[in-house]
C-alpha cells in the first residue's frame, strides 16, 4: 500500500477496492469542508453554527467508458459500495475515445499557499468581535442607517486529497473568511436597503469596517429616488453591475459549450468580439484569489488564461476531455464538488482594470446614468445575449452625479454592451470569484416609468 495513504483510511480503501477491480485508469477525490458562521444583531450574537461536510468521489476507465460514485460515508461498507457503483456505471456507459484521466506525476504544480493555521486557531471571541465591529461600523458610517438585517462573519477551511492510479497524491488546505452586512437607511418618509460583502483567505485581511462604511453608503445613495426620464444615452456601470455582466457571460468561454453550439461566442475565435478596451482574464493562481489552488478538480495545474486581449477572442477554457478533442492543453479549469462529476468552470475571472477614476469615467458626459444595479442579469437571454431588465442608478448631468432614480428599465444584449465600452475604471474589486472595474459605455437605453 502506498506509504502516502498511511493516515487517511479512506483513501486507503477506496484504492484497494479499485485496485482488485483492475480498472484502467482511476482517480479519488477526498474534500473535507469545515464552515463556520457568526451573525450578529443589535450587538448581541443572533446565531453561531458550525458545520462540515466530508466526502469522497472517484472516477473510473474501463476500455474508454467512464463512470462516477460518490459517498458522504466514510465507512467502509460505504465506499466499498461507491466503487461498485463507479464500476457498474462505467460498464454500461458508451466508449468515448477521448476519455481519460492522467498521471500527476507528468505535471509540474505551482506553489500556492492559502491557509491561515493563525486564523483557524484564534479564539471564537475575536471572530466575534469582529462581526460586532462589522455592524457597527455599519451603523456609525451615516445617521440615516436605521437597521442592520444582520452582520455575518463566516470561517471556511478546506482540505483537499486527490489520488490517481499510477499511486501519485495532490493535497491542498485552504482558508476563507467573509464578512457580509445588510441594511436600511431611512430618510424623509423613504426607505432603502443596502448591502456589502468582502473576503479574504486570512482571517487579518479581513477589513470589517469597510465593508459596513460601504454597506451604509449603498444603503442611503438612492434614498429619495424618483424615476427615470427615457434616454438614449451614454452611460458608467459601477464594478458590481459589470460582474455580474461577466459571470453571466462566463461559460460562452467554456469548450464544452463552443462544442455544442451554447455559446455566445461560438465562431467568433480569434476575432475581436469585444471592445478594444477590454482585457478579460482567467486566474488560477491570484493571489488572494476567492477561487486560488494549485490544481483543479481533475488535478492539471491552475494556470492564467487571457480569454479577452484587447478587443480579441483569443482564448477559451479546457478541462481534459476538451483538450484531447480540440488538441489543446487544458487551462486548469476543472470545478469539482463531492456529489457531481468535474465539470468546466472559471475560477478567478476579471476584467482587466484601466487607469481612470469612478469620477474621470464621468467626464464629458453631458446627460447620462450611473447603472448602479442592474437587476436579474442571469435572466438574460444565453443564446442571444439580449436583456430587458429593471435598474436603479444616478442620473450623470455635466459630468457631475445629481438625483438618485429606480424603478427604469434598462434594454440591450449583453454582447453589444461589452463593445460599447470606451473607457475603464482603475476599481477592480471581485465580488467573490468574479472580478471587474467600472465602465463606461457609449450608448445605453433607458425606459423611464
Amino acid at each position: 500500500m502506498h506509504s502516502y495513504l498511511h493516515g487517511n483510511p479512506s483513501l486507503i480503501e477506496a484504492v484497494r477496492n479499485l485496485e482488485a477491480l483492475g480498472a484502467d485508469q482511476f482517480d479519488l477525490y477526498f474534500l473535507r469542508k469545515s464552515a463556520t458562521q457568526i451573525a450578529v444583531k443589535n450587538q448581541e450574537v443572533d446565531s453561531l453554527t458550525r458545520a462540515e461536510d466530508v466526502g469522497l468521489s472517484l472516477r473510473v476507465i474501463r476500455d474508454g467508458r467512464l463512470g462516477f460514485s460518490f459517498t458522504t460515508s466514510l465507512e467502509r461498507d460505504a465506499i466499498r459500495r461507491a466503487v461498485q457503483s463507479a464500476w457498474e456505471i462505467a460498464q454500461v456507459m458508451p466508449a468515448d475515445e477521448w476519455n481519460g484521466l492522467q498521471s500527476f506525476s507528468e505535471n509540474v504544480y505551482p506553489a500556492v499557499d492559502t491557509l491561515d493555521s493563525k486564523g483557524l486557531d484564534s479564539a471564537i471571541e475575536l471572530k466575534i468581535d469582529l462581526a460586532k465591529r462589522l455592524e457597527a461600523e455599519c451603523r456609525a458610517a451615516d445617521a440615516r442607517v436605521q437597521g442592520v438585517r444582520q452582520a455575518v462573519l463566516g470561517e471556511t477551511a478546506y482540505e483537499i486529497h486527490m489520488v490517481d492510479s499510477h499511486g501519485e497524491h495532490l493535497h491542498h488546505r485552504s482558508t476563507l473568511y467573509s464578512a457580509s452586512i445588510t441594511c436600511k437607511a431611512e430618510q424623509g418618509g423613504d426607505s432603502q436597503m443596502g448591502g456589502d460583502f468582502g473576503f479574504s483567505n486570512e482571517l487579518s485581511g479581513l477589513d470589517v469596517s469597510a465593508v459596513g462604511r460601504q454597506a451604509a453608503a449603498y444603503a442611503t445613495e438612492l434614498l429619495g429616488a424618483g424615476s427615470a426620464p427615457t434616454l438614449r444615452c451614454p452611460a458608467v456601470l459601477r464594478n458590481s453591475v459589470v460582474a455580474d455582466l461577466i459571470e453571466f457571460l462566463a461559460p460562452s468561454f467554456s469548450a464544452e459549450e463552443i462544442d455544442k453550439g451554447r455559446s455566445m461566442l461560438a465562431g467568433k475565435q480569434g476575432t475581436r468580439a469585444f471592445a478594444e478596451t477590454v482585457t478579460l482574464i482567467d486566474d488560477g493562481l491570484l493571489a488572494g484569489g476567492y477561487a486560488t489552488s494549485p490544481f483543479d478538480g481533475e488535478g492539471t495545474p491552475s494556470s492564467k488564461t487571457v480569454l479577452i486581449d484587447g478587443g480579441f477572442f483569443s482564448g477559451a477554457l479546457y478541462d481534459l476531455y476538451y483538450a484531447r478533442k480540440h488538441g489543446k492543453d487544458p487551462t486548469g479549469s476543472s470545478s469539482r464538488g463531492i456529489k457531481a462529476p468535474p465539470s468546466l468552470s472559471t475560477s478567478n475571472l476579471y476584467l482587466q482594470k484601466g487607469r481612470k477614476s469612478a469620477d474621470q469615467l464621468l467626464d464629458g458626459i453631458s446627460r447620462g446614468v450611473l447603472i448602479t444595479d442592474l437587476m436579474g442579469v442571469h435572466t438574460a437571454n444565453r443564446v442571444t445575449g439580449d436583456f430587458s431588465l429593471g435598474a436603479s442608478g444616478i442620473l450623470i448631468e455635466n459630468g457631475k452625479l445629481t438625483r438618485p432614480v429606480r424603478g427604469f428599465a434598462v434594454a440591450g444584449n449583453v454582447l453589444e454592451l461589452l463593445r460599447s465600452i470606451t473607457d475603464v475604471g482603475a476599481d477592480l474589486r471581485f465580488f467573490g470569484s468574479t472580478g471587474a472595474p467600472s465602465v463606461r459605455v457609449r450608448e445605453i437605453s433607458v425606459g423611464g416609468i
